[in-house]
C-alpha cells in the first residue's frame, strides 16, 4: 500500500523568483529521511529554483528488486475529493521541503507493487530524479528502463558520490542525430537556458546524408533560436568504447551536468548488453539528464 500526503504553502510568492523555464512536478525517489538522501537535496533544490511541486518519494528497500512485479498496486486512483494520507515521515518531509524554499509538497511511501506505483506518478510529473545508488546496476537498470521507455518520463540520475546542486554551469549534450537525443535535449531545455556554458558533443556520421523527406535537426540551431549559445565539439569513438569516452570528454569540458538520450537501441539490447547506457550508469561521476 502507498500512502501520499499532498500539501500547500500559502506562501507562493518565490516561485519563479529566477526567471527559469519551469518545471511544474517533480518527483524525487529517496533512500532516507532526517538525514534526507541526495535526491531530496536535489529534487528541493530544482523546485526552489523552478517553481515546482515536489513529490518526495519513499521505496521500501526490501522493494528496491524492481524485478519483481506480480504484485498489487501501491497508488491508489485518486478519488473522494482527492484525499491523501499521512504518513510518520511526511512532517518531516514538509519541513525539509519549507527550510528549501520548496512552495509545495507531495509525499508517497511505497510499500508494494513498485512498477504501478512508478507508472502512477510518472503520469503526473515532469520530471524524475534517482539515486545511482538506490540499488544494484541490473535492477537499476530495470527500474530506468521502466521510467524512461514506459513512462517516458525524463530523469536526473545521481551518482553515487553527488554534493553539488544546481544552478548547472557547464552542460554536455551527447549528440548522435536520433529522436531520443532531440527528445533528450527538449527535456533539459530549462537547465540549458540557465547555463553559463553548453557544449554538444557531435557523434553523428559526418559522411551520412541523414533520411530523405524527414526534417532536420540542428541541436545548436535549435537552442540558438531559444538564446542559447551552444559550441559543438566531434566526438569520434570506436562504439565498443563510447560510454566510457564520453565520460572522458565531460570531464574535460568540466560539466556538471551530461545530457544524453537513453536506450537507442532496443529495449532487449540495453537490458541485456548493457551499452553506452550501462556503461554511463556505472562510471559517469556527474549527474545526468535522461530521456528515451
Amino acid at each position: 500500500m502507498a500512502e501520499i500526503l499532498e500539501t500547500a504553502i500559502a506562501d507562493r510568492s518565490k516561485l519563479h523568483v529566477h526567471g527559469a523555464m519551469a518545471i511544474p512536478n517533480i518527483v524525487a525517489f529517496l533512500t532516507s529521511g532526517t538525514p534526507w538522501s541526495p535526491a531530496a537535496a536535489m529534487g528541493a533544490s530544482l523546485a526552489s529554483r523552478h517553481g515546482s511541486v515536489l513529490t518526495g518519494c519513499f521505496i521500501d528497500p526490501i522493494l528496491r528488486d524492481f524485478s519483481v512485479s506480480d504484485i498489487e498496486s501501491t497508488i491508489p486512483t485518486l478519488a473522494q475529493d482527492d484525499v491523501l494520507f499521512d504518513t510518520p515521515s511526511a512532517t518531516d518531509f514538509i519541513a525539509f521541503a519549507r527550510r528549501n524554499d520548496v512552495a509545495e509538497t507531495n509525499w508517497a511511501v511505497v510499500q508494494a507493487d513498485v512498477e504501478d506505483a512508478i507508472t502512477q506518478l510518472a503520469a503526473w510529473h515532469d520530471l524524475a530524479v534517482v539515486e545511482s545508488s538506490m540499488m544494484e546496476v541490473h535492477e537499476l537498470l530495470t527500474f530506468l528502463t521502466h521510467l524512461l521507455w514506459s513512462c517516458r518520463l525524463p530523469c536526473i540520475l545521481l551518482p553515487k558520490l553527488c554534493t553539488d546542486l544546481p544552478p548547472f554551469e557547464r552542460i554536455v549534450v551527447g549528440w548522435n542525430g536520433s529522436p531520443q537525443a532531440i527528445r533528450a535535449i527538449h527535456a533539459a531545455m530549462p537547465f540549458l537556458l540557465d547555463a553559463k556554458e553548453v557544449w554538444i558533443l557531435d557523434g553523428t556520421d559526418e559522411n551520412g546524408e541523414g533520411h530523405a523527406g524527414i526534417p532536420k535537426f540542428d541541436p545548436c540551431r535549435f537552442l540558438g533560436q531559444h538564446g542559447v549559445t551552444a559550441h559543438q565539439h566531434r566526438f569520434d569513438s570506436d562504439v565498443g568504447i563510447v560510454g566510457g569516452a564520453l565520460i572522458w570528454e565531460a570531464q574535460q569540458l568540466r560539466a556538471d551536468l551530461f545530457v544524453l538520450g537513453a536506450f537507442s537501441h532496443s529495449r532487449l539490447r540495453e537490458r541485456v548488453a548493457g551499452g553506452v547506457f550501462r556503461c554511463m550508469l556505472e562510471n559517469a561521476k556527474i549527474p545526468m539528464l535522461l530521456q528515451h
